[in-house]
């Protein structure tokens, strides 16, 4: 194990600092959740998840050495939250991370069937985290009644929520690993065809729109060459589950408020939500559109709030718990990414993703509490 990770050690990850076997083997006694959430985590590159981690067993030994310390991080930012153990969802989410943290230390990856198990049992019990810890930190609000109370409940779950992110994928990838698929490297299409993906996205959200509410915008979506002709945008290697998780977000935004500002079908047509997929050498960009009123300008930045929704609270088809739009440019950010918008008022709304399109350049972006990563804001009105 030690040979195989030094070997190739500069070219997965950025900072090495992969904890030794015996502090594994020994379980908590050795290495407790305090000492493995003062280590630094180990960012992968697309590269390494289409080529060295596309081995299930090599891959299996590095996520039980990767996965305690991320864990851990999420455990320790949980703790230092003085009112955690007043808050339910709070303390479920903390029982739930100290469980996943004990599975994956006694993992042992040379038995890959129990190992299997319990990555399922990890990705199950993070199943319904986000709600989790959104309404935790409603309730933590109610509690604290500060005035910059948004801004600090921002940045703690752009961090926790990032951070499960990668470990999920990650995960995920694991598991789609051990059962290869023949188009797919794990999860990951070598070749993702973002024009496809944007129009399935689209379909299933105009479906849920004829279902729900009986009635469905009109959306197009079109692709351009690298040389700028009218077709199919250049495919590149990438996760289609997060491409896909960030255009239904966009796109239920854009449906509900096209239907919400057009009460006559007849003049569905001439509100039109438009999705345009390009590429360079680089970049992938997405632009979606809509005529729907823009947003209001004294909502303004909020929109990226967690704390701020438009939705009753009952989560259906079309809308969450208010925390999509967030959600979205974690998804984004994850790989290089980033995700814009631009508010016309009274006209309407442009999304803006731009993905990074080089394998060897797209690194995950994983929080760590001595050198936290700041999330950029960008909102134009």
């Amino acid at each position: 194990m030690a040979t195989f990770l030094a070997s190739v050690r500069g070219t997965w990850w950025r900072i090495p600092s992969i904890p030794s076997k015996r502090c594994r083997a020994g379980g908590a006694r050795h290495c407790s959740v305090e000492k493995f959430a003062a280590m630094k985590p180990n960012p992968v590159s697309m590269h390494s998840w289409m080529h060295e981690f596309a081995k299930p067993g090599p891959f299996a030994e590095f996520l039980v050495e990767e996965m305690p310390i991320r864990f851990a991080e999420r455990i320790r930012w949980i703790e230092q939250v003085q009112e955690w153990k007043d808050i339910p969802e709070l303390v479920d989410s903390h029982m739930k991370h100290k469980a996943s943290f004990s599975y994956i230390r006694k993992a042992e990856p040379q038995d890959p069937v129990n190992f299997q198990k319990a990555v399922q049992k990890v990705l199950k019990r993070q199943e319904n985290m986000v709600e989790l810890m959104t309404l935790g930190m409603h309730k933590l609000r109610k509690l604290r009644r500060a005035d910059n109370f948004d801004h600090f409940t921002n940045k703690f779950l752009d961090n926790f929520l990032l951070n499960r992110l990668g470990c999920n994928l990650l995960l995920s990838h694991y598991l789609a690993c051990a059962h290869p698929h023949r188009k797919m490297i794990g999860i990951i299409d070598p070749q993702c065809d973002a024009v496809e993906t944007c129009k399935a996205a689209g379909q299933e959200i105009l479906s849920a729109c004829q279902d729900f509410l009986g009635r469905k915008p009109v959306l197009r979506v079109e692709g351009f060459s690298q040389e700028g002709h009218q077709g199919p945008a250049p495919r590149f290697a990438y996760i289609p589950g997060i491409l896909t998780f960030i255009m239904r977000e966009l796109l239920k935004n854009s449906c509900r408020a096209t239907l919400d500002i057009t009460p006559n079908d007849a003049d569905l047509a001439s509100r039109p939500i438009e999705v345009v997929a390009c590429a360079n050498a680089a970049h992938v960009m997405i632009r979606v559109s809509d005529r729907a009123g823009g947003i209001p300008i004294e909502v303004g930045n909020r929109v990226w709030s967690y704390m701020y929704t438009t939705s009753s609270g009952k989560a259906s088809p079309l809308s969450g718990y208010g925390v999509g739009l967030p959600l979205s440019r974690l998804h984004a950010r994850y790989m290089g990414g980033t995700l814009e918008l631009i508010s016309l008022p009274g006209y309407g709304t442009n999304a803006y993703l731009s993905l990074p399109r080089v394998d060897k350049e797209m690194v995950e972006v994983v929080p760590d509490e001595d050198a936290p990563a700041a999330l950029p804001y960008s909102f134009t009105v």
